[in-house]
């Protein structure tokens, strides 16, 4: 019986070949979608989760500047690195530390194994193997040794005796290498010397990690609390302390340094319009698969007259469908085959390649059940219909009507959603931000301080180089030039109000070299003040004008700028030191359109000449474009993956719709056939079709444009400035998936309306 079943099901498949292979390479593609994006999503929050004290690990984050001024706290710069002492400070007292730890990468500061690419150094004390559970003889911290006794990892086993020879540094232990997916990377690990300056004193401006043990049962939230404000030795204002946890670092870090270069939202976004997709092509499948069977009513019903069972009826639909879904599972794996590689580069997913088809078989297979489960509504809907209604033809394809709906509003919203997206990133490199970052380039060498205006006007001298600028150093451009925090007090009507402002260290051609816009008095220094000048932008003046305009040195406003495209803009101060260019050891210059490399060259060979001395010494070089385009990393890669889930949801959709007309047309054709004996036009039988499309499509869209908006307006809210989403936006989708889906069902429409009535009537 089931061999029996099994051939009509291939016979069907075979029959219906057009809308089968539909809903094959539809069901694959979400299949694939859905796979891929839940694989990214697990990977990323897996960061770290396999020590067994993760939950209680967390990284300590500082405030300096949080409570540096009288009458509140304000916000300030968040430290990532921290001084070394404090991590035995906090153990000795908080009692709800159980153990706390300093680290610091070794490759990061020059230090050993960092002219080898193949080792990861890590320093390390005593308690970093308490708190990640990590097997470290004791004879590694003794103190006195002339050696460097260090630990690696087993897959570096092999150059103990090259560690020993090159590096003067005994191999006293071995430990199991971390999973790929963690925030501490490392294959070596270094004692940590106490006599070290890097490692002694209360700098806040060293290169430690802290990393702490929280006791069992401890109120983190309480903990916190206390921490918010603390007297540190060395230190004169109160500090705050902010812990992260360990398993949400890579995509929660206070201090904006995310290890990853894509937003969790963002992968998490990615995989609702995984989801978004499997649901389209599910409910695509579903829609041809209810209407094929209706076009076999009488088949069933003629089945029922010479014995067959409901139970028999039932099966058929079900191997029928199954056929189906297996066929797309297959076609899935084969995509996935092929599209592996490219997608763990772009994912950075570290994975083994068994351990990712393992976990892409297991979604599959969940996706594969859900499929025959929402298969088994038209199949019981079938067996329990009477005869007499099969014979009838039924009910009015509601089910049709509310499978296509769904997947017309899933394919607007997503149209919607890439549209605006692409828009606004279009939008903030073509709008005014204050500043102009175009060909603008900094070059710094930690060997050479070129700290006059000298230097600067003997860059300008190179071809190709238009301006220069001293600057603070080459950090001066990353993320944001901002160099320290300050915080101003004064007293409005008998209230004490306090201003926390970002602070970048300038010249006087910083305004020019930037183009930022002097809207109240001049940004000139003053030689003969007492302090440094300073201007403020405009919303600095804002909330604290009358204040400001009575402090010593404030010279002018300065219009708002921004040098990220998704922070709001905060009150800034941009000051003259009155020590003038002592603490200038780096150059700004921007160089002629299309000439990056040519300078870029010409720079490294003035530098080389200007120092000769310091011999074959490196030089950095950082592009504030290149910077600014980093902002839009995650985003643009949320905008490739968008576009490509909406053109899966409008191919499905629209060959959904070509199919569904065929088989439509196919079901009505003695209906098409009486209309036309009684007089009906090509052009009427088509509208009937036109008409119905045009209606779910108009309901689609009433739904689907105004969830859109609401989601796509918060995502706007995270740039500083948004573009509008216009009327002429939704007119613009709603017309093209019109004309798509008008262009779909043309032809099918067309060739049914032209046949012969009595030829039709005949063959029924």
């Amino acid at each position: 019986m089931f061999y029996h079943n099994l051939k009509i099901a291939l016979r069907n498949l075979w029959k219906y070949k057009t809308p089968n292979i539909i809903s094959i390479i539809g069901l694959a593609v979400g299949f694939v979608c859905f796979a891929f994006s839940a694989l990214w999503v697990r990977y990323e929050m897996s960061y770290d989760n396999f020590h067994a004290k993760a939950d209680r690990i967390y990284r300590v984050h500082t405030n300096v500047h949080k409570w540096t001024a009288q009458g509140g706290s304000g916000d300030g710069t968040i430290y990532d690195t921290n001084p070394y002492p404090l991590a035995n400070w906090l153990k000795s007292e908080f009692p709800e530390i159980e153990d706390a730890s300093a680290i610091r990468h070794s490759n990061k500061i020059g230090d050993l194994f960092s002219e080898d690419n193949k080792f990861i150094g890590l320093y390390v004390d005593p308690s970093f193997g308490n708190i990640f559970d990590l097997n470290l003889p004791e004879n590694m911290f003794m103190q006195g040794r002339t050696d460097s006794p260090v630990v690696v990892t087993d897959d570096l086993i092999e150059y103990a005796e090259y560690i020993s020879e090159e590096h003067n540094s005994e191999v006293v232990g071995v430990i199991p290498r971390w999973h790929e997916n963690t925030n501490i990377p490392f294959n070596v690990l270094i004692p940590v010397t106490p006599d070290d300056p890097l490692d002694a004193h209360w700098n806040f401006y060293g290169n430690h990690l802290v990393y702490i043990l929280i006791s069992e049962g401890v109120n983190v939230n309480a903990l916190q609390e206390k921490l918010d404000r603390v007297e540190l030795p060395q230190m004169t204002d109160p500090v705050s302390i902010i812990l992260t946890p360990l398993k949400k670092l890579r995509h929660n870090n206070p201090s904006g340094n995310l290890e990853s270069d894509i937003k969790l939202n963002h992968i998490q976004v990615f995989a609702l319009a995984g989801l978004l997709v499997i649901l389209c092509s599910l409910f695509n499948h579903l829609t041809l698969f209810f209407t094929r069977v209706r076009i076999r009513l009488r088949e069933f019903a003629l089945r029922k007259v010479n014995g067959a069972t409901d139970r028999q009826i039932a099966v058929t639909l079900c191997i029928d469908f199954v056929m189906v879904v297996l066929s797309s599972f297959i076609v899935s794996f084969v995509l996935m085959t092929l599209l592996l590689p490219t997608f763990k580069e772009y994912a950075s997913i570290k994975n083994s390649v068994t351990d990712i088809y393992a976990e892409l078989l297991i979604y599959a297979l969940l996706l594969l059940v859900i499929s025959i489960a929402a298969g088994g509504i038209p199949v019981l809907y079938f067996r329990r219909q009477a005869l007499n209604d099969n014979i009838k033809g039924g009910s009015k394809n509601m089910f049709r009507k509310v499978s296509l709906l769904m997947q017309l509003v899933i394919s607007l919203g997503l149209i919607f959603c890439s549209a605006v997206a692409s828009k606004q990133i279009r939008f903030i490199h073509e709008t005014d931000l204050g500043i102009n970052r175009s060909n603008v380039a900094v070059v710094a060498a930690r060997c050479c301080f070129m700290t006059s205006p000298y230097y600067a006007d003997r860059i300008k001298q190179i071809p190709g180089v238009k301006d220069a600028l001293p600057v603070l150093g080459n950090h001066y451009f990353l993320r944001e030039m901002i160099t320290g925090s300050i915080k101003w007090g004064g007293e409005r009507d008998g209230v004490i109000v306090t201003l926390n402002c970002f602070l970048i260290f300038t010249v006087d051609h910083f305004f020019d070299f930037f183009g930022i816009e002097i809207i109240e008095g001049t940004p000139h220094h003053n030689e003969f003040s007492r302090r440094g000048n300073t201007v403020y932008n405009e919303t600095a003046m804002r909330e604290m004008g009358d204040i400001l305009r009575s402090q010593e040195g404030v010279t002018g406003i300065a219009r708002d700028f921004y040098i990220s495209p998704t922070t709001k803009t905060v009150p800034i101060a941009l000051s003259f030191p009155s020590n003038g260019y002592e603490n200038f050891w780096s150059l700004a210059y921007r160089y002629e359109e299309g000439m990056r490399q040519q300078t870029q060259q010409a720079v490294t060979q003035w530098m080389r000449e200007e120092f000769p001395e310091q011999g074959e010494f490196e030089i950095d070089f950082a592009y504030m474009e290149d910077i600014f385009e980093e902002y839009f990393k995650s985003d643009r890669a949320l905008l490739t993956l968008l576009s490509i889930m909406t053109l899966a949801c409008v191919l499905i959709a629209v060959f959904g719709v070509y199919s569904l007309t065929s088989l439509t047309c196919r079901q009505r054709r003695k209906e098409i056939a009486i209309r036309k004996a009684y007089g009906a036009e090509v052009l009427d039988i088509m509208n009937i079709f036109f008409k119905e499309y045009l209606i779910l499509l108009g309901i689609a869209a009433f739904v689907a444009f105004p969830a859109s908006f609401l989601i796509m307006k918060r995502w706007l809210e995270s740039y500083v400035k948004q573009t509008t989403m216009d009327a002429w936006l939704y007119v613009a989708i709603f017309l093209t998936v019109f004309v798509v889906i008008v262009f779909s069902i043309f032809s099918t429409v067309w060739k049914a309306a032209r046949q012969n009535p009595a030829e039709v009537v005949k063959s029924e």
